[in-house]
């Protein structure tokens, strides 16, 4: 499962989608798309890393983002995964907050949604 995410940190949420298999760009534009409509319409900067998956998102679209949700993408210097502060969240959850036990395949989704639908609260 590969599973891109955003945090807000107006209010302290994560907000993920699981996709199964390995994400392809058109996985991240429908993420972007969702977390644009979420936006309320306020001032919104979307932090992206420099993962290849993340660029060359048409600026046609990205215009209209602005435009419709005044959402804004904002892409962090190469190397320099230190400033992408959902990588704490991602280590956090793969490392600390995981049970010790194997996912199967079965319950694999189960997991994830019980893991980061307990972010923030648990």
């Amino acid at each position: 499962r590969s599973v891109p995410g955003a945090l807000n940190y107006t209010d302290n949420s994560l907000f993920y989608q699981t996709v199964s298999g390995n994400i392809t760009r058109n996985d991240v534009i429908d993420f972007l798309e969702q977390v644009a409509r979420q936006g309320e319409n306020r001032l919104t900067f979307l932090v992206l890393d420099n993962a290849r998956i993340h660029h060359h998102i048409e600026t046609k679209r990205e215009v209209e983002w602005l435009r419709e949700h005044n959402l804004f993408l904002l892409y962090l210097p190469t190397y320099s995964p230190e400033l992408n502060l959902i990588e704490i969240v991602w280590k956090q959850a793969k490392y600390h907050w995981r049970r010790l036990m194997t996912w199967t395949q079965e319950t694999m989704e189960e997991e994830i949604n019980a893991l980061l639908g307990g972010y923030g609260e648990k």
